[in-house]
């Protein structure tokens, strides 16, 4: 019996368990950095698909009034002031009139321009609900248009705006991010 239990072993030694609780401790590592990228990432793909979106929003605002393109063209859309204009131009009813063209370049120019900020979401009198720095510029030759919408990304990479009216918009630098729409916008079509 003494032989068979000097070359015969029950159980696990200290070592093989201190072994196996660091594998799994590397690998429970692995997984939860795994999940901040995720987390990151998935941060980020929000933040451009909100400013392709506002892009968007403000050039069918346009489309909608042609007549006036030069009169949205600015680089202070998010920054600067664009004070609520005197007559809403929602929900207006055919007895009040309606908004003329140039009410509704002010009402969109305003609403754009809280939309950027994130004013529909606040906290403690902050607004909350846009991306951080998020910037719009609006440029216009003749039929031409160009919607440029920065905002500042959560990691350095290189930064997200280079030439023309993207370098000109938002604050330069390895965390600036951007969306660019071009297009033609014709009255009467």
């Amino acid at each position: 019996m003494d032989a068979y239990m000097k070359g015969h072993q029950d159980g696990v030694t200290l070592i093989e368990v201190l072994i196996s609780a660091l594998v799994v401790a590397v690998g429970l590592l692995g997984v939860f950095q795994l999940h901040l990228v995720a987390k990151r990432s998935s941060y980020e793909s929000f933040q451009y698909t909100q400013a392709h979106a506002l892009a968007t929003d403000i050039v069918e605002r346009m489309r909608v009034n042609p007549s006036q393109l030069s009169n949205y063209a600015s680089r202070d859309y998010g920054v600067g002031n664009f004070a609520a204009p005197a007559k809403s131009c929602i929900n207006l009813t055919t007895e009040e009139g309606g908004c003329a063209a140039s009410e509704m370049v002010q009402w969109d120019q305003h609403m754009w321009h809280q939309m950027l900020i994130g004013a529909d979401e606040m906290m403690g009198g902050r607004a909350i609900g846009g991306a951080s720095g998020m910037r719009g510029c609006v440029t216009v030759s003749d039929a031409a248009v160009e919607v440029v919408v920065t905002w500042r990304g959560m990691d350095e990479t290189v930064d997200g705006a280079v030439g023309g009216t993207a370098a000109q918009c938002g604050q330069a630098d390895a965390r600036r991010r951007s969306v660019r729409i071009a297009t033609t916008i014709v009255e009467g079509i």
